[in-house]
């Protein structure tokens, strides 16, 4: 109950910086991440709207992995792998670290300012724009009066509208991940664009 009383009087007397800081503090001192995202992908070109149920868990310092009914991905410091049920594949990339899922939100400042904060009922809303050619240059983040992101939206590198809004939240690390590299299914071709 103190928690919470503090946590709105600092939210009535912060700028947008200080409370993104206050965020992003919250879930880089967590001992890990798991949300459980929907995610919903508008295409202007097709006019329709594709939507899956994610489930993203983080253990820092540097793995992470987001699964849904047609991908897993698993990033480990800068490398990822992805599973694409529908192709078929494995494929092993190398990532750029800014790029990286947990990065806009616990890092930040590194890569992104503020170009507008505002409140919205009981909702804090930060216009982000990115410092140099990080991916996507503009992003929507809301958060609550308790401190936890309930939605991000952008524009992908392919022009669609992503919108992800987070209905489940746990701050501990992850029990185990799936490490399905370790083991290519029968039927699967692996490639690897990191030589």
């Amino acid at each position: 109950m103190i928690r919470v009383l503090i946590m709105i009087l600092i939210m009535a007397n912060s700028s947008g910086e200080e409370l993104l800081d206050s965020i992003s503090t919250r879930y880089s001192s967590a001992a890990g991440i798991q949300w459980q995202v929907r995610s919903v992908v508008y295409s202007e070109i097709f006019e329709e709207a594709d939507t899956s149920l994610v489930r993203f868990m983080y253990s820092p310092p540097d793995t992470f992995s987001l699964v849904s009914d047609r991908e897993k991905i698993i990033g480990i410091g800068d490398t990822l792998w992805v599973l694409s049920e529908r192709h078929r594949q494995i494929q092993k990339k190398t990532m750029d670290s800014a790029l990286l899922p947990y990065n806009f939100i616990i890092n930040w400042s590194q890569s992104y300012d503020i170009e507008s904060y505002s409140r919205e009922g009981s909702e804090n809303r930060f216009d982000l724009r990115s410092k140099e050619s990080i991916s996507p240059d503009y992003l929507v983040l809301s958060a609550d009066k308790k401190q936890r992101i309930r939605s991000i939206s952008y524009v992908d590198s392919k022009g669609d509208e992503v919108t992800m809004s987070f209905l489940e939240e746990q701050l501990n690390r992850p029990d185990k991940f799936d490490f399905f590299f370790q083991q290519i299914p029968d039927g699967f071709e692996f490639i690897d664009l990191t030589e």
